[in-house]
Parts: C-alpha cells; sequence; structure tokens
C-alpha cells in the first residue's frame, strides 16, 4: 500500500487542479484522501508541491523507429513519464512474422509500461517487392483473444476497403466484430470516400475503422473528427501534424474529446534528449495557450488530457473486452498509473508508478530493468553471397551514344517523388552515377528467401559526390538498400552489412562507419544515448559526403516503399505507385 501525499492532482474529469493524497494498493488506486488521514500500513511518498497526474499514452508508435529494443525503450520513455505506448510492429513483423509478434508480446508483460499491440494489418503492404512474412487473415483472429493486443493496427490499404479489393474489409470485420479496436491509415481521404472507408464500405454511420494519424490538413482533420474518428495526432522526429493542424481546431471548434497525441516515428536522439510524450504535451499546451491566450493551468489539463483520458477512452473498447480496470484519471478503481511532476511548466517526471510498483524515483529509474535474449533475431541478412561491383551496373546497347532513363527524383523536405527523365551518355555500354547531375545509384538486394533478386536505378535530390551508403531498414518489407557514387563503394557498403548481421553503413573512400541492429536488421541492442551518438555521426559523415538533407537515412528508408507516390524502386524493379505497376529504366 502506497500514499502519495501532499501533491496537486490533475483532476481532468473537472478539469481542475486539487490538493489531495492519492492511496495505490494491489495495482490499483484506491482512494483520495482530503482530509489528510493515513491509513495503516501505508507507505508514504512525499510528493509535497509536485503535481500528479495519470501516465502519459503514446496513441500510435512503432516502437522499432527508434533503433532501440523494447526494454531500451521503455528504460527511456518511462523517465518521461509515459505508462502505456499503442504500439505497431508491422516492422519486425515484416521480417520475422508471428514470431516477432509473439516475441513482442512476452517482452511487454514484463515491463514496467503498458505495451499494448496491434496485431500488423498490411505484412506485406505490397506484392510488388519481395517480402519475408505473410500475416494472414487467421493469424489476425489468432491473436485476438490476446490481452496483449487491442486490435488491428493501421489499416493502410484504404483503397482495397474502398474498392473491396483483396482481404482488407474481411479483417476489419473480423477485428471489429470480436470486439476490438481498428485503427486506420488514411492520408487525404474526404467525403464518399472517407464515409466508404470509416465504415468498411457500409456507409451506415458506424465507425469501424477509428482513428487516423495521418491527417496534416486541417479541414481534413475537422471533416474526420465530424465523421466520428479519432484523430491521433503526430508530434513525431520527422512529420509534426500537431502544429499544422491542432491551432485550427482549437479556434474552429475548440473540442478536443475525440484528439489524441502520438509518436509515429521517434528517433533515439530526440528520444533521449528531448523526451517522449512530455514533450509532445508541452507543445500542443504552447499551441492551446498561443491559440486561446487561456492560462499555463488550463491549457496544461488541456494537452495533458490529450495524452491521458482521450486515449483512455479510445482504448476503452479493449480493455472492457479482457475485464482489465479503465486508465487515464486519478479515480478510485482506475489503475495505478501515475506520473509525477515537479511543475505544471516545465512536466520534468519526479516520480512514476506503473501498475503500482514505483518504477521511477527522483527522476531515476526505481528498479531493474529486465533482461532479454533477442538472438533469435540476428543475423537477418540472408544473401547467396557477397555482393560485388559488377551487381551494380546498368547496362545498355554498347553503341549507345546517348539514352534516356527514367530516374527516382526526391522531391524536396518530404519522402514523396516524381519520374523524371534524363539524358545519360554510356561509358562502354554502362550508365554511371553523376554528381554533377547529382544523380547517384541505388539498389535493393532481397535479403530474406535467398532469391538473389536485385534490381539498380537512378535517384535525384540526395546531393552526394562520392561513396556510398547503405541499410536494412527499407519500409516495409526492409530488404537491403544501397545508395552510391560508385559501384566499389557501394558494394563495400552491402558486404559490410551482410557480414555484420544488418544495421547502417557508411562508406567514404577507405573509411567505414557503421551502426549495428542486430535485432532483425532494425533494432539494436545499445542504449539509447549510444545508438543516438553513432547515428549523428553517421549523419555527419553523410553530409561530408555531399548529403544535403539532414538524415539521408530516413529519406532513403523509403524509397523502396512502393505504396508512396510517384515512383519506387524494389527488389523487383521500377514501380510507376499512381498505377501500381513495374515500368523500364530505359525510356523511349
Amino acid at each position: 500500500m502506497m500514499l502519495l501525499r501532499g501533491g496537486n492532482i490533475l483532476d481532468l474529469k473537472n478539469m481542475v487542479v486539487a490538493r489531495a493524497d492519492v492511496l495505490v494498493s494491489d495495482g490499483l488506486i484506491t482512494e483520495i484522501i482530503n482530509d489528510g488521514s493515513i491509513p495503516d500500513k501505508a507507505e508514504i511518498v512525499d510528493v509535497s508541491g509536485k503535481y500528479v497526474s495519470p501516465g502519459l499514452i503514446d496513441s500510435h508508435i512503432h516502437i522499432e523507429s527508434s533503433m532501440l529494443s523494447p526494454v531500451q525503450f521503455a528504460r527511456e520513455s518511462i523517465i518521461h513519464g509515459t505508462t502505456c505506448v499503442l504500439a505497431d510492429p508491422h516492422e519486425i513483423v515484416n521480417v520475422f512474422g508471428r514470431k516477432a509478434m509473439d516475441a513482442f508480446i512476452d517482452i511487454s508483460r514484463r515491463l514496467p509500461i503498458d505495451i499494448y499491440l496491434g496485431v500488423p494489418s498490411c505484412v506485406p503492404a505490397t506484392d510488388l517487392e519481395t517480402s519475408a512474412s505473410v500475416i494472414t487473415i487467421e493469424d489476425i483472429i489468432h491473436y485476438m483473444k490476446n490481452d496483449r493486443v487491442y486490435g488491428l493496427a493501421e489499416m493502410m490499404d484504404f483503397q482495397d476497403i474502398i474498392h473491396g479489393a483483396g482481404t482488407a474489409r474481411k479483417k476489419v470485420d473480423a477485428v471489429y466484430d470480436f470486439g476490438k479496436i481498428v485503427d486506420g491509415h488514411c492520408p487525404g481521404l474526404r467525403g464518399d470516400d472517407l464515409s466508404s472507408y470509416i465504415s468498411n464500405d457500409r456507409c451506415d454511420g458506424i465507425v469501424r475503422i477509428m482513428n487516423d494519424h495521418e491527417t496534416s490538413d486541417p479541414d481534413e482533420a475537422m471533416e474526420k473528427l465530424e465523421k466520428g474518428l479519432f484523430l491521433a495526432i503526430r508530434y513525431g522526429s520527422a512529420e509534426k501534424d500537431l502544429d499544422k493542424i491542432l491551432p485550427s481546431i482549437v479556434k474552429r471548434s475548440g473540442k478536443l474529446s475525440r484528439c489524441m497525441l502520438c509518436s509515429d516515428d521517434l528517433s533515439p536522439r530526440e528520444l533521449e534528449k528531448s523526451g517522449h510524450m512530455d514533450r509532445t504535451v508541452k507543445r500542443a499546451r504552447d499551441i492551446i495557450s498561443e491559440t486561446t491566450g487561456c492560462g499555463l493551468e488550463e491549457s496544461t489539463l488541456t494537452a495533458v488530457s490529450m495524452a491521458t483520458i482521450n486515449p483512455a477512452i479510445y482504448l476503452d473498447r479493449f480493455l472492457k473486452f479482457h475485464s482489465l480496470p479503465p486508465v487515464g484519471l486519478i479515480l478510485p478503481g482506475y489503475r495505478a498509473n501515475i506520473a509525477v511532476f515537479n511543475s505544471l511548466k516545465d512536466l520534468t517526471t519526479e516520480l512514476l508508478v506503473h501498475n503500482g510498483e514505483m518504477a521511477v524515483k527522483n527522476g531515476a529509474l526505481a528498479l531493474e530493468m529486465p533482461e532479454h535474449d533477442f538472438s533469435e533475431f540476428y543475423y537477418s541478412v540472408r544473401l547467396p553471397g557477397r555482393i560485388s561491383p559488377d551487381a551494380f551496373r546498368i547496362k545498355t546497347a554498347a553503341d549507345s551514344s546517348s539514352v534516356r532513363v527514367r530516374v527516382m527524383e526526391i522531391l524536396p523536405e518530404t519522402i514523396l517523388t516524381k519520374i523524371s527523365l534524363e539524358d545519360m551518355a554510356p561509358d562502354g555500354g554502362v550508365i554511371n552515377a553523376s554528381p554533377e547531375k547529382d544523380l547517384a545509384k541505388i539498389a535493393v538486394f532481397e535479403r530474406h528467401r535467398m532469391t538473389g533478386g536485385h534490381f539498380v536505378g537512378l535517384v535525384k535530390g540526395l546531393g552526394l559526390k562520392r561513396g556510398a551508403i547503405a541499410s536494412t531498414i527499407a519500409h516495409d518489407s526492409h530488404n537491403l538498400i544501397v545508395v552510391g557514387m560508385d559501384d566499389r563503394s557501394m558494394a563495400r557498403a552491402a558486404d559490410y552489412l551482410i557480414d555484420h548481421g544488418g544495421g547502417i553503413a557508411a562508406v567514404d573512400s577507405d573509411m567505414v562507419m557503421y551502426l549495428p541492429l542486430k535485432i532483425g536488421g532494425l533494432m539494436s541492442t545499445y542504449k539509447a544515448e549510444k545508438v543516438a551518438n553513432t547515428y549523428d555521426l553517421l549523419k555527419e559523415m553523410t553530409k561530408k559526403m555531399g548529403a544535403r538533407m539532414e538524415n539521408i537515412f530516413m529519406t532513403v528508408s523509403f524509397l523502396a516503399l512502393p505504396v508512396i507516390p510517384e515512383i519506387r524502386i524494389t527488389d523487383r524493379g521500377l514501380v510507376d505507385v499512381l498505377n501500381g505497376s513495374f515500368i523500364g529504366i530505359f525510356s523511349t
């Protein structure tokens, strides 16, 4: 029995700050004490002058995006006040299938944070690349019985929902009818198409696909809220939709009860340096204050609600299904997931209670993190052999003096691309990279099934002048992707990852820098600070090689995802995304 004594409770039901003591027993909040009495045998924890809040909830995140294992991710997030995340493990499940899902479920039971998992809805994402794994509708139904699985993770195939292709509608019905949650993913969807999508093509007013985290337009946000969706408003390391849409929502409606906060993707440096949901709550608080002119207390209560009671209401369907206690408020009968902040302004986590147990005290871990053996997920880069420089040749007719080549051109400050045409002069029947034209070679090698399949093309807009980079992070199938200015450097970077079991590598002349991501080629066994430091060094190295963007690795990681317009590359060829078909590298 634990008594948090002397604190100021963030009463999110009445939207006030109230002085009271909080009694915790058997994993639950059992009493709010206003008269100063002390129950027998209660361990007193002095939180005088501090602010007692429900633990923060991230309503949508891919833990793998941090490049940390779930253990190391939990270590960082709980010291920033997070007690619950809704995680979509589709990165690691794309690589290892049900084995990865089972491992994440097992790990989640032993960590001082509630990691509730969505079963990935689209594994593989498309049939335009060679994937390692398949999650079937039978697999999805199998996991619905599990009390760590909240439902179906982001249903990305919104076109299949609208047009009735494939098994997308059946997956949604299976999970919704079972009684669990279906997450959405519908960027830009409006009007009748949106109504069709959220109702799973019934258009009967029932919201079966229940949220969206891809909204970046204020008008789109308002329409989705009006039609009954929850919005998981993103404030990640790359996409900060919170800045784009929250001011408008506050001005136009002021109703934020179905607005949640989420990270989606969070870099190790952001997590280690700036925080997790605490950083997002502070940003939301500032936006609310700037938009409305309200004071610190009111704006903080509203922002905290978006990371506590609002996602808790979203989770209610799942919690009730498994007869789990409610979360998101400081009230008797609610789960004792509690963050104690030093002040409303700073929101620094002084103390954190998870399931009634002290996990953070005086801003530091108060318990030993569990160990987990991830070795079954090591050495996931499986190719028939090493890669020679010849594998990167783009051959054309030997007597051609000029050829027109289709190029993947990256649009500035986005992950979108367009199809460009470049006239190139072959050298001995081979097309080379061109620093003058800002053209690098790009190649994808199938790394799961030892098929030997690979394809080489050209990419414009990265800025590289020399050297090469390689990565086993290549959404969503995570094949081996290589970009560079000469074939030898590209082969060296690729072989380095094959030899070392995956990760990120940069090659510049005789220098090789490497971040090992042993767990499926996606996650490190290191702690956050070491991962962040190594990653920063890699980014600085690529800038010296000419890279013009802050994080070339993040940009490159999306160039093999054939669901983002307009052109992508997979191990099977160049993809015209809008038409869903392969196109040749040479144009007439």
